[in-house]
Parts: structure tokens; C-alpha cells; sequence
């Protein structure tokens, strides 16, 4: 299990051109490319800052403010999480064919759709600091927590990248499952409110959700006054390592011959 993911950095140029080989399949449909991706994230969090801000009071409940800003440092985030979930169930079903001839280690596939992911978060940062400076906001010293943040979530992300494409080739239902998943994490993130709602005795348990902490790293560029405890954090970190690991003995571990089932 760790030898295939420790040959993986050997690899990397391989994996690049791999990634590349994906977004071009990706775009190659649509003339605009990857605006596409950036501008549904960005439409969804125009639509909800004009619905909260003249049906629910311009999300004044929650307490950060621009609001706007509040959404759109949460949705791409969240855009590159659920694109994750919503993928990695058919990633080695999608390169069978090619998976069976394979050198590379079972573990490259999945990765692939994860740095797919984000390739589009990177070029998101872009927007995030325009609505920033536009919006009103102004970056702190927060800001040298948001690789930190990228960090966290990609291993999170390739935690459940590896989980959802090793148990698909079990049972192929699992795509039904990603998509109950996706939307439990909106809902069940600090997208569209704040932990400030909830009693005091109920806010290091929201951090069992593991994306909650990553989302207070992101945001303290704008609010650093969103950081809590270090025991949260660490509650988060623990959650995504579990995860991770749950994800290389599905794929590594398990007995499954990936080869074999695809």
C-alpha cells in the first residue's frame, strides 16, 4: 500500500501529461473551455447572494460581511470537492483498458481526477480576489493559511477519490451515493451559514465535518477572527486522515485486484 503511493512523486511527469491529457478532454467539447467551470460556481454564488440579500436580510445573521465575498470563498472551494465526489466513482471503470497494461500504480487514476480539480480551483483564485478587492474586503495576515488550506483539502479530496473508485468496482451504486454525499456537504458546511448560529457546546463537534475546518482556513484570508481552537482543527486533521487512509486500503489494501474487477 505505501510503496505504490511512494512511487507516485517518481511518476510525476507522467501524471502531468496525464491531467493535461484530461482537461483537454474535458473542454474540447465546449468553445469557451474551462470558463464553463469557472462560471457555474460563480452564477450559483450571484443567485444566492441576490436571494439572501433581499428575501433573507443580506445574510446579516451570519456575520461576515460582504456577504458575497462570505459565499464566494465557500462555493469554489466546495465546487472542487463535490466535482471529486461526483467523478471518482467511475475513474477506473472509464481507463480499464488501459489500467490492465499499466505500470503506474492504481492510486494514479484517481489522482488524476483530483488535480484535475485543482487545476480549476487555481485558476478560480483569480475571482475570489477580485470579488475581494471589489467587494469591499481586504486580505490579513490570514492569507498564509490558504495553501494550508489547499493542502488539507486535496488529501481530502484524494481520500475520497481513492474510497469511491475502489468501492464502485464492488458495487457500481456507489454513484448514487456521491451524490447524496455532495450535497450533504453543502448543506452540512459553512457555505450558506456561520458556527456563530449554533450553541457553544455544539461548535467543535461541527468539526467532525472535516471540510468545515478547511473552509475557516480559507476564510481567514478575509477573517481571521473565523479561527477557532486548535482542537477543532485537529479534529478536522483527524477526520482526513482517516479518510485517506480508508481510501489507500480500498484501492491498495483490500485484497481487491483492481485489474482483474475492471
Amino acid at each position: 500500500m505505501i510503496s505504490g503511493i511512494a512511487a507516485l512523486p517518481s511518476r510525476r511527469r507522467t501524471i502531468g501529461l496525464m491531467v493535461r491529457q484530461d482537461l483537454k478532454f474535458l473542454y474540447r467539447r465546449y468553445r469557451l473551455g474551462f470558463i464553463w467551470t469557472l462560471g457555474e460556481p460563480f452564477l450559483l454564488a450571484v443567485l444566492m447572494w441576490a436571494v439572501f440579500s433581499f428575501i433573507f436580510a443580506g445574510g446579516r445573521g451570519i456575520g461576515l460581511q460582504p456577504f458575497i465575498v462570505f459565499l464566494i470563498t465557500g462555493i469554489y472551494p466546495f465546487t472542487w470537492l463535490s466535482q471529486t465526489i461526483r467523478r471518482s466513482p467511475r475513474s477506473f471503470r472509464r481507463f480499464g483498458d488501459v489500467l490492465q497494461s499499466s505500470p503506474l500504480p492504481p492510486a494514479t487514476w484517481p489522482l488524476r481526477i483530483v488535480l484535475v480539480g485543482m487545476f480549476e480551483f487555481i485558476l478560480s483564485i483569480p475571482i475570489i480576489l477580485a470579488f475581494i478587492i471589489f467587494g469591499g474586503a481586504s486580505l490579513t495576515w490570514g492569507t498564509v493559511l490558504f495553501p494550508v488550506a489547499m493542502l488539507l483539502q486535496f488529501l481530502l479530496c484524494l481520500g475520497f477519490a481513492l474510497f469511491e473508485a475502489g468501492l464502485a468496482l464492488r458495487w457500481p451504486d456507489i454513484e448514487v451515493f456521491s451524490s447524496i454525499l455532495t450535497r450533504a456537504f453543502f448543506w452540512g458546511s459553512p457555505i450558506l451559514w456561520s458556527q456563530k448560529n449554533f450553541p457553544e457546546w455544539m461548535k467543535p463537534w461541527l468539526y467532525i465535518n472535516p471540510f468545515h475546518g478547511v473552509l475557516d482556513f480559507y476564510r481567514a484570508s478575509v477573517w481571521p477572527e473565523v479561527l477557532q481552537p486548535w482542537p477543532n482543527y485537529a479534529l478536522s486533521f483527524g477526520v482526513i486522515l482517516i479518510i485517506l487512509a480508508a481510501g489507500l486500503w480500498m484501492v491498495h489494501g483490500a485484497g481487491l485486484n483492481l485489474r482483474r474487477r475492471v
